[in-house]
């Protein structure tokens, strides 16, 4: 599996949480490989294990048991500072609830990311205008997240999480919160960092509009890949 083609593969991958009622199986022998510098959607119904999923792929959570490979290493097989290392350097993440810091502006979100990734000084304030400028909020650094609409967070969002040029960006349900028109210009500006940067997307969702827009569909039931996983979608 980790000789392959995909920027991410798993084997075997199983997740299971415990409740007071017994033991839940959030995931089940999930066996997948994610292309690189696509756009990958990993669909499916509330409670069918997508964000289980995305939080393994992206090193936030590890499996009961199974494999992952991050760009040929074995995340599995690392210990903590190493899964923290990838996260930082290697990884981005968008999530459904923006997660901004409210008490600082755009521009002070994005650069407090290329702080955290262990960016010198020498250069932060310009790369993170430069992401701002990338989304289309240039013009809006300075303001508070409480003075943005939802999808203008949500781009203030990507701008931090492409700030230190991540491999792979993971976004969970990153327009559930926007209106159709708002949802699109998201995925016109994750398509967009594809075709210019070469990254690759990951991102849940349960809307059923966003699927012909993806390079790569997995689809999820009850913790399973459905039958015909992955499907080939299409292009903004």
């Amino acid at each position: 599996m980790e000789n392959g083609n995909g920027i991410i593969r798993t084997e075997g991958l199983c997740r299971t949480f415990s409740s007071p009622s017994g033991e839940v199986e959030a995931l089940k022998g999930i066996n997948l490989s994610i292309a690189p510098h696509k756009l990958t959607l990993l669909n499916g119904k509330s409670g069918s294990g997508k964000t289980t999923l995305i939080n393994l792929l992206g090193a936030l959570d590890r499996p009961t048991s199974g494999r992952i490979w991050f760009e040929g290493q074995e995340l599995t097989a690392l210990r903590e500072p190493a899964r923290d290392k990838i996260r930082r350097t290697r990884i981005g993440f968008v999530f459904q609830s923006v997660a901004l810091m409210s008490e600082m502006t755009a521009f002070e979100n994005v650069e407090f990311a290329l702080r955290v990734a262990g960016c010198s000084a020498k250069g932060r304030r310009e790369r993170a205008m430069e992401c701002l400028e990338y989304v289309g909020l240039s013009k809006r650094a300075f303001h508070l997240p409480q003075e943005m609409s939802g999808g203008e967070q949500q781009r203030v969002a990507i701008a931090r999480a492409i700030a230190h040029r991540p491999a792979a960006i993971f976004a969970d349900e990153p327009t559930a919160q926007l209106d159709s028109t708002m949802s699109l210009q998201v995925v016109a500006v994750f398509k967009k960092l594809i075709e210019s940067q070469g990254a690759t997307i990951v991102m849940t969702t349960h809307d059923p509009d966003l699927m012909q827009l993806a390079d790569q569909v997995f689809t999820l039931r009850d913790g399973q890949l459905e039958a015909g996983s992955p499907q080939e979608g299409g292009t903004v």
